[in-house]
């Protein structure tokens, strides 16, 4: 998509983070912005801020885990706007984090309700629209967690893992199908958002917290490397710059760069796996 303004971005997660810096930039671009987010006070607050910049702006309270709630999302962006063209499928957690075998079904299914199914109730309710249309671009917001599994966060890897390869299906089916949506896949590594101290400010022991001390021990290294992280106002340039440009893999940064490659080549030559950190902005934290 060559031209932006006057055009209608829908974004979720949009009441902080990413999400929020998504909307800014979109709103920036002389774009319709459609804000949900499940934070109803936060999401308000926030509306009303990028409403001063003078955009045509909405906000759509929704629980994405909830796909009665992603089709009413979608209602809502038709009946404000008549048309969605930009998707931003981004609301996220960490979730729960510990021992793969201590975690309960419930921090499985909590985590992965969020973060995956989600994005499969968003594309589910949006992508016909588009296709319909022959016009837009989705983007599905994986993870670094998408293309190497570290330990003790299970719910959150297997989620991201699945949101890449969807974004991968997507786009073979829309380039199959011969159509004019485009996908990005945007897979951030550090950023500095809250999406960490909000495990941490849950109760300990609960549903999306930290169940155990290896659950702590990652707990507290994320928080010290997310200080460090990158602006979210800088990712959001990257993704509307990705697409203007039409492309597809969205990485941040670099610094995963040589652990994703050392993981290829694992595969490759049916070594056992290794956990490859980044080449900074971890153990020096």
């Amino acid at each position: 998509m060559k031209q932006l303004e006057g055009k209608t971005a829908v974004v979720t997660g949009a009441a902080s983070g990413m999400g929020l810096a998504m909307a800014r930039r979109f709103a920036r671009a002389g774009m319709k912005v459609v804000l949900s987010d499940i934070d109803e006070a936060k999401l308000s607050l926030e509306v009303d801020d990028i409403r001063r910049l003078g955009a045509d702006v909405i906000a759509v309270v929704a629980d994405v885990s909830e796909e009665d709630q992603n089709h009413a999302l979608f209602d809502a962006t038709i009946d404000a706007f008549g048309t969605a063209n930009v998707v931003c499928l981004n609301a996220g957690v960490q979730g729960s984090i510990g021992r793969s075998w201590s975690l309960s079904k419930a921090d499985y299914d909590w985590t992965l309700g969020i973060l995956l199914q989600g994005v499969i109730h968003g594309v589910r309710a949006f992508v016909p629209h588009l296709v319909e249309h022959d016009d837009g671009h989705v983007v599905l917001t994986a993870s670094i967690a998408g293309h190497i599994s570290a330990p003790f966060g299970a719910p959150y890897n297997i989620a991201k893992h699945g949101v890449a390869t969807l974004a991968e299906t997507l786009f073979h089916e829309l380039k199959i199908e011969r159509t004019n949506v485009g996908v990005t896949c945007l897979c951030p590594g550090f950023v500095n958002t809250n999406i960490v101290n909000a495990t941490a400010a849950r109760a300990a022991g609960s549903v999306g917290s930290a169940i155990d001390d290896r659950g702590n021990q990652m707990l507290e290294l994320s928080q010290r490397a997310l200080r460090r992280g990158l602006d979210p106002e800088i990712v959001g340039d990257q993704v509307h710059d990705a697409i203007i440009n039409d492309q597809f893999w969205l990485f941040t940064d670099q610094d995963w760069d040589a652990a994703i490659s050392a993981r290829a080549q694992e595969i490759g030559s049916r070594n056992p796996p290794r956990f490859h950190g980044p080449s900074q902005g971890w153990k020096e934290t």
